[in-house]
């Protein structure tokens, strides 16, 4: 089994998420979900339209798709993610033929953090309900806080991944 983050709860209960949510839920399922939260944005700004009208090569929507697809299939390193454009089917559908470069990926992930951290814990929150059957109701606080961090710990970690890979 993949690398698992361990979640303590109040009543010392261990609950694993794994690294790479596809040991739970079928990579079209999480490609489906990572679609319908980012479609959920609004896209519609006339700032951002006339941004996107200006620059048509910057593709936002797509590359949001992508990294928050990547990372919650376990693919952390951008220049990975960059190859996985070319051979993975779901990625490179997701691309439909604009395949974003290392760096660019790196840039997005730095400028667009927050849009990436909130993808992500709406994912883990999917994937911890339909894992453990729960329905949609209310998650309790502590855990919706401990999604959120491991959302974050695996944007640090995609982080630390492409320094390592800068040095290298």
């Amino acid at each position: 089994m993949g690398m698992e983050i361990e979640l303590q709860t109040a009543g010392e209960r261990k609950l694993l998420i794994p690294w790479d949510l596809s040991e739970w839920i079928e990579r079209t399922v999480l490609r489906a979900w990572v679609d319908e939260e980012v479609g959920s944005m609004d896209w519609s700004n006339p700032e951002l339209i006339e941004f996107l009208r200006a620059n048509p090569n910057y593709r936002p929507r797509e590359v949001l798709t992508l990294l928050g697809y990547a990372y919650a299939t376990g693919v952390y390193e951008s220049e990975e993610i960059s190859r996985l454009c070319v051979a993975d089917k779901i990625m490179r559908e997701i691309c439909a033929g604009h395949f974003p470069s290392t760096r660019a990926l790196e840039r997005f992930r730095r400028d667009n953090r927050g849009l990436l951290k909130w993808v992500l814990a709406q994912i883990l929150k999917r994937a911890f309900r339909a894992h453990y059957n729960l329905q949609s109701g209310l998650l309790a606080a502590g855990l919706k806080h401990h999604l959120v961090q491991l959302a974050v710990e695996r944007l640090d970690l995609a982080r630390h991944m492409d320094r390592a890979t800068q040095g290298a």
